[in-house]
């Protein structure tokens, strides 16, 4: 196996959405609080009261490792495209000082060949990084345990064989194992260095003085040991909730959030290779109030920044009721999205799909009631045949060709038409008090195409003139 580990470093401070350099996370345990993550020239792991004797303009925010967890999980539901199967852990150390590891793993033997190469893989892992506003440091070895120790200490290796593993283990310091300080000074202590010390020393020996476990966790660097976790798998819905530094009353205080929301979502929609027709969009307020935006597309699509411009028309159309604690993004419904086969040189394609996001801007902006599009209603008779529905309204089904344009009372000819051989009989509307027994043809009358027909009772023989053909 190969193993894609990705290990997020300023984590922390992306779950609570810090854009101010002068805003900084902070870990606690008892009256210790230290940086969780590194802040322009302050390392992660600096005290606090270090911090604030070189920048007193700092403002400190407490960890929040709930949002941690879940933009951690949120990212890896996205990743799963690139490699199966998908493993996330936010690894903790109860001790002063101690940062988190937030890791994703992702095997990728299979996927090597389908991406083009290791470089290709790359280059689209980290686009979906930057897209998403993410650092991480990748790393690639045969077991999960190496490529997190990698991951972790910013060397991007690519280590794709056995061989190559085990050269670059020896050669590490101790101190790069994610073990309590306190067991790395006893090392240290013992004159042991390096891995390649450890590696050689006797098992049973090495086992009776730290324990079996740190045994079982050099094994699994070597790939010596099982390595059992929990694969991760997409939700069959789309469900994140991103909680404010604060509260706002301001939408222009949401976008930075809800682009975030909408970007994950097309990770997600990109993982499960599907579309999205409709979502909902929950905004919290004090005392457990909500306040909804449903938002129906004009056609299934999975485009994040389509779905942010849409959302953000929606708020700007209405002031909020109340300042907001909270966003929920959640999908409603699902479909195929419409895949357009694009030629080199036509331009029909992208022009159909700027026409559908047009529309869902103006519905947005407007109202859905703003927007109405022509469906099939499940009725052959050709004055209610077709009504006017919201866009992105699902057509009943299926008719003979008829012309868009229909008279809103057919009119008598005065004489035949040329008729075309090919016609349509329609018999129906007996339980509804509007019965219709009529043939129509496609016909030839005065240099024009028309859609005519004949009662079929017997007692008129008149020709009507019912629509017009383009």
């Amino acid at each position: 196996m190969l193993w894609l580990c990705l290990y997020l470093p300023r984590l922390p401070a992306e779950a609570l959405g810090l854009r101010d350099a002068r805003e900084v996370v902070v870990a606690q345990r008892g009256a210790s609080r230290w940086l969780s993550c590194d802040s322009g020239r302050l390392a992660a792991g600096t005290p606090l009261a270090t911090a604030l004797s070189l920048n007193a303009e700092l403002r400190a925010l407490p960890r929040r490792p709930k949002a941690e967890q879940a933009m951690l999980l949120a990212l890896a539901h996205g990743l799963y495209r690139y490699g199966s199967p998908v493993h996330a852990e936010l690894r903790e150390l109860d001790e002063v000082g101690a940062l988190p590891q937030a890791l994703i793993w992702l095997e990728i033997g299979a996927s090597l060949r389908l991406f083009g190469g290791w470089p290709t893989l790359r280059a689209q892992v980290q686009a979906l990084l930057a897209e998403q506003q993410h650092e991480a440091q990748l790393a690639v070895a045969p077991t999960r345990a190496a490529a997190a120790l990698l991951a972790s200490r910013g060397e991007p290796a690519y280590l794709p064989t056995q061989e190559a593993l085990l050269a670059a283990l020896a050669s590490l310091p101790v101190s790069s194992l994610y073990w309590p300080h306190s067991e790395i000074e006893v090392l240290h202590s013992l004159g042991l260095r390096r891995l390649a010390q450890l590696f050689a020393l006797p098992r049973a020996a090495f086992a009776r003085r730290f324990g079996p476990e740190r045994l079982r966790q050099l094994d699994q660097l070597r790939g010596l040991a099982a390595e059992p976790a929990q694969a991760l798998l997409p939700p069959t819905q789309f469900r994140r909730r991103f909680e404010l530094l604060g509260e706002t009353a301001q939408v222009e205080g949401l976008l930075f959030a809800l682009r975030r929301l909408c970007l994950e979502l097309q990770a997600w929609l990109r993982a499960r290779d599907t579309g999205l027709l409709a979502l909902r969009l929950s905004c919290e307020h004090a005392q457990r109030r909500r306040s909804l935006q449903l938002l129906r597309l004009a056609s299934a699509h999975r485009d994040g920044e389509r779905l942010f411009t849409l959302l953000r028309e929606r708020l700007m159309r209405e002031p909020l009721p109340a300042p907001v604690r909270a966003l929920e993004l959640r999908s409603l419904e699902l479909a195929e999205p419409v895949a357009i086969a694009h030629d080199l040189f036509d331009t029909q394609a992208q022009a159909q799909q700027n026409f559908q996001a047009t529309l869902e801007r103006v519905a947005a902006r407007l109202g859905e009631s703003a927007v109405w599009q022509p469906a099939l209603q499940a009725d052959h008779r050709p004055d209610r045949a077709c009504q006017g529905e919201r866009a992105g309204a699902v057509n009943a089904g299926d008719l003979p060709p008829r012309p868009l344009w229909l008279l809103a009372r057919p009119l008598p000819l005065p004489g035949t038409p040329q008729l075309e051989p090919d016609f349509e009989r329609i018999e129906s509307g007996w339980w509804d008090g509007a019965d219709q027994r009529r043939d129509y043809h496609s016909a030839e009358w005065q240099n024009a195409r028309v859609w005519v027909y004949r009662p079929r009772d017997g007692e008129d023989a008149r020709w009507y003139l019912q629509g017009l053909w383009g």
